[in-house]
């Protein structure tokens, strides 16, 4: 008797000491679990963090102009070019802007550009003619283009496409001419004509103009835009003139017509502050 009662504590105490290491075991797989779950929280959680800044603040750095307006209390850039779509030595209407100005980059439907960015996706190298397309609605291939809706060409047409359109019966393609200075633009050859890519063409002064034409093959007389010229009269009636050598003074006065209405050239559709 006493032989199995002393195999019986043993397989107890066996049976106890199984249990025992099963335990271990459990606890140890849930401190894993446990330690896994922490660093997934605090990765996602980095993660909503940089979204929300490049949300805000886009991504990129902010040093090379023009400089985004981030609110921080760090400089920033209000540029101004000249801008015009010519079809065939046709100048069409000013572009209107979209509804809301999404990144700084956009038109008071003055044929001016207002490239002042407010995120650090539209500042810099980033600040491209791609911006201000798409603000506009404005569709552009290395091919062709589509004109938001209300604007059109002089013969009521909204496409124009290399094949389809012809200048004179003779064959036409889009280019996109660059002066630098616009107040001298007007009767000169633009300083660059680029002829595919668009949109990725960034703007790299203020005060500069921009032409995108449909014109016939090959040829180089591209007119600058028509508001070239008046570049720094029409950028001054948002407040931030384009400067000019013997200018001192960002005040602007903008007349009235005798029964008191505003008679400024600036339409004011954009959001953003000029």
């Amino acid at each position: 008797m006493a032989g199995s009662s002393s195999a019986k504590k043993v397989a107890r105490v066996a049976a106890k000491s199984g249990s025992g290491h099963q335990s271990d075991a459990s606890a140890k797989q849930r401190n894993w679990l446990f330690v896994v779950a922490i660093v997934a929280i605090v990765a996602l959680g980095i993660g909503i963090v940089v979204f929300a800044r490049d949300k805000n603040g886009g991504g990129g750095d902010n040093a090379t102009p023009p400089r985004a307006n981030l609110g921080d209390g760090n400089p920033s850039d209000h540029w101004h070019a000249a801008f015009a779509v010519n079809v065939c030595g046709k100048e069409i209407t000013a572009l209107q802007d979209g509804p809301t100005d999404v990144e700084g980059i956009h038109t008071h439907g003055d044929g001016l550009i207002h490239i002042h960015p407010f995120t650090r996706s539209a500042a810099g190298d980033r600040a491209t003619m791609g911006k201000f397309f798409k603000q506009v609605s404005f569709t552009v291939t290395d091919a062709g283009f589509q004109l938001p809706a209300g604007t059109t060409t002089e013969d009521g047409g909204t496409t124009v496409k290399e094949g389809e359109t012809t200048c004179g019966g003779k064959p036409g393609e889009v280019v996109l001419a660059h002066w630098k200075d616009a107040v001298s633009a007007e009767g000169t050859k633009p300083d660059k004509i680029f002829t595919k890519d668009f949109g990725s063409v960034p703007f790299t002064e203020d005060g500069g103009a921009f032409t995108l034409a449909y014109v016939v093959k090959g040829s180089k007389d591209i007119p600058a835009p028509s508001t070239a010229s008046e570049i720094q009269t029409l950028g001054a009636v948002d407040g931030s003139p384009t400067p000019s050598s013997d200018s001192g003074s960002s005040d602007v006065t903008v007349p009235v017509s005798p029964d008191g209405s505003d008679t400024s050239t600036d339409g004011g559709s954009g959001t953003g502050a000029g």
